[in-house]
């Protein structure tokens, strides 16, 4: 029973259950009281007795001359080095064997523990198996050994010891793909992206999608990339090269129908435009097609890759100037579809698959049994639901190829809401699985021109696991195994910081006050959507920041802790200090709504209004307190956002902190008048005189 290795499909899910069960209980002796922290999960684990201890120096057998293997087998002596102080070395021989089937040493490894084969009939696939003499990792592609190096970095646990285990792994879905959105105003360094695309790697997704609109620098058109913010040929071609050497496919996604107002802005290119100066391209104009035809073959050869997502998204304006006798003769989902058979024609002659949005067709269902063979819809729901199906069955009854789309939950708020995120990117891969998808991508978006990406890893490598693993993810087992995981820490530092952090939107859900989103961040609390947002929000302020508080707390202590990814720490710290300010700047103003109201009421009693006052603007009183906060936080941000992007359009950002401290000086004047005005005339102004409205 110990050399029993769980692969291959059960015909039922009773009994796979009862497979599971019958494991657990002939290993039930031999257990260990920790789980292993391994994310993704591996399709199949089963746990053996003991654990092999590493010590200096490790030798790695590598039974492979391909360059890939020992690129893997290179990043398992740099893990083992780095976080464990191991020496290390790849050569013939080692207590580490790392290799193909069909290679002699290999082969015979696998017939002496008595090893299922089968499980490396599937794509990506690896067996690992390991005991108190050695290791055993095994694949028939490059590929799945690389899967296996990441799998066997996180199982060498603390004190450098590797638990004897036996696991069986390939993934759920094919195709496991992060966007990153290049375009709203945070645009990451080339190391930054090249760390993007190696951490993904880290949790097996397979492909990175670099959302374009405006920057790629075209020939054609070249005024749209802004200075400092332009993507060029050449850095997607070395940014291109290094990710397959990760067994990342980078795929381009352009806009080729919306969201493209920062080209159509420009007089140059404006009457490409459904509308002056507008979003949408006109499919009434025979120019845009001359554009589309050069930026395709552009991009083609820029990106090497097989797959080119098309955008075409929420395309509002169609059907409104130019081709508004078009749409009238064939219908906005005739029109729309008009515009993806001639796109799809202009890509045809280069050979890639194509993936296009599927959120206007589902509008227009009529379209889908007419859309040209070539495209893979990608059905993006970004919205936490029990039941994804809606999107995905009107592609299915017509044999449309699919991908689903969910989201990290991270644009205009000062930290993701990832409690969204655990319940859009579990059930809609659940759907995706069930419904037979090519894949699944998981978005990160920087709509207002804030988010910054270090922020999303937590819920990226949950969407990862959804991806790979079988089932559902299990949020509770993810989160155990997350600091270690991601982090190389042993406790749950980083994680417990993360929830807090998160936890806020559902706090200010509970009160029915949104959630903690960038647009209540820098609302004036003293204008009349600002105080009704602060009387909402107060009864949870506080808890509010007593998370944040904590998280901040211990992420300043435990920050030491973070033995891999610690860049990304620095970017939680700045959330907790963000989100603290919030909850501040919602509790202060109601106070300030209080004190002065306090005053007014007495006017004649002077000690009071004088220590009212003094409290609301004095030296140590609460505006002063809010204008110095916000001048913290904006060097934060500041030093964040450089941390990982470019300058480029910084200056959109810092402005706004700018203008919120100034808006503190100047209410600290209003309050400044009053007190000048009661020490000589014993009377108040009143609120709306000042310009306020008071919680």
């Amino acid at each position: 029973l110990s050399d029993l290795v769980v692969v291959g499909q059960y015909p039922t899910e009773a009994a796979a259950m009862i497979a599971r069960a019958l494991l657990l209980f002939c290993f039930a002796g031999a257990l260990p009281a920790q789980e292993l922290k391994l994310v993704p999960a591996p399709r199949s684990l089963v746990r053996g007795q003991g654990a092999l201890a590493l010590g200096s120096p490790v030798r790695i057998a590598l039974a492979s001359s391909s360059a890939e293997d020992r690129f893997a087998a290179g990043l398992l002596v740099e893990d083992w080095k780095s976080i464990h102080g191991l020496e290390c070395s790849v050569g013939s021989a080692g207590t580490v064997l790392i290799g193909r089937p069909g290679e002699p040493r290999v082969d015979r490894e696998i017939v002496r523990r008595k090893l299922d084969v089968s499980a490396l009939d599937h794509e990506e696939s690896y067996l690992l198996d390991a005991d108190s003499a050695g290791v055993l990792l095994a694949a028939k592609t490059a590929a799945g050994l690389f899967y296996g190096v990441q799998t066997l970095r996180q199982l060498t646990g603390p004190g450098a010891r590797i638990p004897a285990v036996r696991i069986g792994d390939w993934p759920a879905l094919r195709y496991r793909m992060l966007s990153v959105d290049l375009n709203r105003g945070p645009l990451l360094t080339e190391e930054q992206l090249k760390l993007a695309i190696r951490t993904a790697a880290e949790y097996k997704l397979n492909m990175v999608s670099l959302y374009l609109e405006h920057v790629f620098v075209y020939s054609h058109s070249p005024m749209a990339a802004p200075p400092g913010g332009q993507v060029t040929s050449e850095l997607i071609g070395r940014l291109s090269q290094y990710a397959r050497t990760y067994h990342v496919e980078l795929v381009p996604h352009q806009q080729l129908f919306g969201h493209l107002h920062n080209m159509l802005k420009f007089e140059l290119y404006s009457d490409l435009g459904e509308i002056p100066h507008g979003s949408v391209l006109s499919p009434a104009n025979e120019r845009t097609y001359d554009w589309l035809r050069e930026t395709c073959a552009q991009l083609v050869r820029a990106f090497p890759g097989r797959f080119f997502h098309v955008g075409a998204d929420e395309t509002w304006e169609l059907g409104e100037g130019q081709s508004r006798e078009l749409a009238r003769q064939l219908g906005t989902g005739g029109l729309y579809l008009r515009h993806m058979e001639r796109l799809t024609e202009l890509l045809r002659p280069h050979g890639r698959r194509l993936l296009f949005p599927g959120d206007i067709v589902l509008k227009h269902p009529e379209v889908i049994p007419k859309l040209p063979k070539d495209l893979i819809a990608v059905a993006w729901v970004y919205a936490p639901r029990e039941d994804y199906s809606p999107s995905i069955k009107p592609f299915l009854e017509h044999k449309v190829p699919f991908f689903v789309c969910t989201a990290v939950h991270n644009w205009n708020r000062p930290f993701p809401a990832f409690s969204d995120t655990l319940v859009n990117a579990n059930n809609f891969a659940r759907d995706a699985k069930k419904y037979g998808a090519l894949g699944m991508i998981a978005t990160h978006w920087a709509d207002d021109g804030e988010a910054l990406f270090n922020m999303t890893w937590y819920g990226v490598v949950f969407s990862a696991a959804a991806a790979w693993q079988e089932g559902l993810v299990d949020v509770e087992s993810y989160d155990r195994a997350f600091d270690w995981a991601f982090y190389r820490n042993a406790d749950r530092t980083f994680v417990d910081a993360i929830r807090n952090l998160y936890q806020v939107h559902d706090l200010l859900r509970s009160v029915k006050a949104g959630i903690a989103n960038n647009a209540l961040f820098w609302r004036d609390p003293f204008s009349a959507s600002g105080v009704e947002a602060v009387r909402k929000a107060y009864p949870v302020a506080s808890k509010m920041r007593r998370l944040a508080e904590e998280a901040a707390v211990s992420l300043a202590a435990g920050k030491h802790k973070a033995r891999a990814h610690a860049g990304t720490v620095a970017f939680l710290e700045l959330a907790a200090r963000r989100i603290d300010y919030l909850g501040m700047k919602i509790q202060f103003s109601k106070e300030i709504g209080d004190l002065y109201r306090a005053c007014q009421a007495d006017p004649r009693n002077a000690a009071r209004v004088g220590n009212n006052l003094r409290h609301i603007r004095g030296m140590d009183g609460l505006l002063p307190s809010l204008r110095d906060y916000i001048h913290e936080v904006k060097a934060l941000y500041r030093d964040a956002w450089l941390a990982e992007n470019r300058p480029y359009w910084l200056d959109n950002v810092l402005v706004r902190y700018d203008a919120e401290a100034l808006e503190w000086v100047r209410k600290m004047r209003l309050f400044d008048d009053a007190a000048l005005r009661h020490d000589a005339t014993g009377t108040l102004p009143g609120v709306e005189t000042m310009g306020l409205v008071l919680p």
